[in-house]
């Protein structure tokens, strides 16, 4: 039997950064590892009328990973 209280609790948003630069992107993503936040990176297009799409990116900083890590059990011997 499933408990379906099992949804995963998101870690809690600190700040959203909106990025035109993939460079700027890099620096926020190890500053993020350094402090030892979480990160969602989204990448997204925006397209003005008769402009070419330019790329953005939003980078979310978490109190923690977004991601659950799978638990590790021993081996059985």
């Amino acid at each position: 039997m499933t408990d379906l209280d099992e949804t995963p609790v998101q870690p809690e948003l600190i700040a959203t950064h909106y990025l035109t630069s993939i460079d700027d992107v890099t620096e926020h993503l190890k500053a993020a590892h350094q402090l030892g936040l979480g990160v969602r990176v989204r990448s997204y297009l925006e397209a003005e009328e008769g402009e070419e799409p330019t790329a953005g990116w939003e980078v979310e900083l978490l109190v923690s990973s977004p991601v659950e890590e799978p638990e590790v059990t021993e081996p059985a011997e």
